[in-house]
């Protein structure tokens, strides 16, 4: 009775958000819809990760911290306290809307309330004295979209009109003839961090149907394409987008506020319908995907695109800040919205299980700033002391809660599997029934899925199931029999008259492949489905050995002249991007979450001696998880990998190098007090 009660509140909100948009002649319906509030309850690895982020980070935040600024307008020209409350928030609404509760309602409702109480009679919500302060539309655009995800969640108006106050005050500030926004915000930023405000004047615009707001969208976008005082040639950020042109070239190259900048261009495709915004974001991304995300589903270097897929085995400085891990999520998130492709699933996904939980300490009450994929892992230094916090630390959350809104998303047709994981998710009908799906599963453990259907009635829906891309290999049963499905577009769809009771099994391809560096083929590395697996001091030591992986790449050849065995390297050049690998699971020591025994080849001589031996390798999102000098990783594995030098000395210094001391996790004051 109380989850469907739940999903009855919830349906009726977000009919009341579509009648005000299409009244306004504003919606665009997307491909891929989320569930209503409460209606999925995720356990297993994931779930677990979430919980904790939850109970130890988003819900345990003393939050009042980041009211102050905005209390105060105490920000200097160079801070940026005005983003946490926003930040912070938005991850709060999103665990809020997974696990709807009488105490997640308060936070958000107490919160809300503090920061309307802020806001002056001319509508401004800002963390600055005086307008155009380096970080001060950055900081409200957080706050925008904070009171948005409020209204969206519990429908009260007054956060819907405080939001619209502030844009209000924005484009008196900001409107035609006004100072331009393409020259507000630090001057080497281009004005992207000002202009990515474009996303929460979008969806206040969506919310009201108020036609000021749309117009203002507009404006501020052909702003783009025009000269201003920080460019020459203008932002040009749809123009770039269009072209797929390499991200390092766009405007600025900092990663976090230019992909912000895009996920404004997705709501406006949503207010407008104009397609010319669509593949302009698509273009964009696709670009970074080919250009700047590593091997575990992130990039950046100091912040700032770096050619990272062709660079990713140097030991850069600052790699993968986690705002651009959860930047990347969060737009991907959007194009699985607008576009049903799941390619941005395989994306996610394998963001999510790596460079996000990676840089997650594993009781989820802190993050790292950057992450590396050789060194050590480092904790967050304390950015701003006077809230307690820092712009990884409170964004990370936000990437990790989206989950429950892509796991399972419904279509036309019914429902779609995108995350393979234990738990529950019940499925609104048009009829205006219920279907609930069930999984049980240890993936990406291992390979089996299992998925029960509970209706209370015969129900005619498709279910379309995601197939990943690195999977071979797609096996399904339903009630034991073995169904043979066309897959279109990376999903299985199958139509039937679901009963009672039905069970799918799902069977995936997890065998260990390696993949050569795009920038070099001798730096290799080993994936398991979405996971990453690295070395880790803990459980590989280092020794005086050489060592190369033993993949499909060799063959094993004997001489009966000498009666011996050795290993034959093919040429590195005919090696296919990707090679199989046998891996075996073992046991996880204290602390990881998988390890697998990888074979590597020994070979001290030219021919003779050549052995094979084990070493034990675990998911990345584990290596290096202790946050200690001591605790040191790899994932790229020269051929042949030196182990002496496997692991860099004090490599934290690499990330921090203008520190005396290498940061620690702080002890943190919680609640809203």
């Amino acid at each position: 009775m109380k989850t469907r009660i739940l999903l009855l509140i919830a349906a009726l909100l977000t009919s009341q958000f579509e009648l005000h948009a299409q009244k306004a002649g504003t919606i665009t319906i997307d491909k891929l819809r989320q569930l209503p509030a409460g209606a999925s309850d995720i356990k297993g690895y994931l779930g677990g990760k979430m919980d904790m982020c939850m109970q130890n980070g988003i819900m345990n935040r003393a939050y009042s911290l980041y009211v102050k600024p905005f209390e105060h307008r105490n920000d200097d020209p160079n801070k940026w306290q005005g983003e946490f409350w926003g930040k912070w928030f938005t991850s709060a609404a999103l665990a809020h809307h997974y696990q709807p509760s009488n105490i997640h309602r308060k936070i958000i409702d107490d919160a809300t309330a503090a920061m309307i109480r802020t806001q002056d009679h001319a509508g401004k919500l800002s963390s600055y004295d005086k307008d155009f302060g380096d970080w001060d539309i950055w900081g409200r655009k957080y706050a925008i979209l904070g009171l948005v995800a409020h209204f969206d969640e519990t429908g009260n108006k007054a956060s819907l009109e405080a939001a619209a106050r502030s844009v209000d005050n924005l484009i008196a500030i900001l409107g035609p003839g006004k100072r331009k926004i393409t020259e507000t915000g630090l001057s080497l930023l281009e004005a992207l961090s000002s202009s990515s405000v474009l996303e929460p004047v979008v969806l206040v615009y969506r919310r009201t149907g108020e036609k000021r707001y749309l117009d203002f969208a507009k404006y501020m976008v052909k702003l783009w394409s025009e000269p201003n005082a920080y460019t020459q040639t203008g932002m040009r950020l749809v123009e770039n987008g269009l072209a797929g042109t390499d991200p390092m070239l766009i405007s600025s190259p900092k990663g976090y506020e230019q992909m912000s900048c895009y996920e404004g261009l997705c709501e406006l495709f949503r207010a407008t319908g104009d397609s010319t915004y669509l593949k302009a974001v698509i273009r964009f991304a696709n670009a970074v995907r080919k250009k700047e995300i590593m091997v575990v589903g992130s990039g950046s270097s100091g912040e700032l695109w770096c050619d990272g897929a062709m660079r990713q085995t140097e030991m850069l400085e600052q790699t993968m800040e986690t705002c651009v891990t959860a930047t990347w999520i969060k737009l991907c998130h959007q194009l699985l919205r607008l576009t049903g492709d799941p390619i941005w699933v395989d994306e996610m996904e394998i963001s999510i299980y790596n460079a996000l939980l990676g840089a997650m300490t594993s009781d989820g009450s802190w993050w790292a700033y950057f992450s590396p994929l050789t060194g050590e892992r480092v904790p967050s230094h304390m950015q701003v002391p006077s809230c307690q916090t820092s712009c990884c630390v409170a964004n990370g959350p936000r990437a990790l809660m989206t989950i429950p809104s892509w796991a399972v998303m419904t279509d036309e047709e019914g429902a779609v599997i995108n995350v393979y994981e234990t738990g529950t998710w019940n499925i609104p009908l048009k009829n205006g029934r219920q279907v609930t799906l069930k999984q049980a599963t240890s993936y990406p453990e291992e390979n089996k899925i299992n998925l029960t259907v509970t209706s209370p009635g015969d129900q005619k829906i498709r279910l379309r199931l995601r197939v990943p891309s690195w999977s071979r290999t797609f096996n399904l049963t339903i009630n034991g029999i073995p169904v043979q499905g066309k897959i279109s577009r990376g999903y299985l769809a199958v139509d039937r008259i679901w009963k009672d009771g039905d069970r799918v099994e799902i069977s995936l391809d997890l065998r260990g492949r390696v993949i050569k560096a795009p920038g070099n083929p001798n730096q290799m590395a080993i994936m398991r489905g979405p996971i990453v697996l690295a070395l880790d001091s803990r459980i590989a030591n280092a020794d005086d050995r050489n060592l190369w992986l033993l993949h499909e790449g060799y063959q094993w050849k004997h001489d009966k002249a000498w009666n011996i065995d050795y290993a034959l390297l093919k040429p590195v050049s005919s090696f296919p991007d990707q090679m199989y690998i046998e891996l075996k699971r073992v046991p996880s020591p204290t602390g990881i979450h998988m390890a697998f025994e990888v074979p590597f080849l020994h070979r001290p001589t030219h021919f003779v001696k050549h052995e094979k031996t084990m070493l034990t390798m675990c998911d990345y999102a584990s290596a290096g998880n202790k946050y200690e000098t001591s605790n040191a990783f790899r994932v790229w594995l020269p051929q042949p990998l030196y182990m002496r030098t496997a692991y860099p000395d004090e490599a934290w210094r690499s990330l921090y190098q203008r520190e005396d001391k290498r940061p620690g996790i702080p002890l943190l004051p919680t609640g809203s007090k």
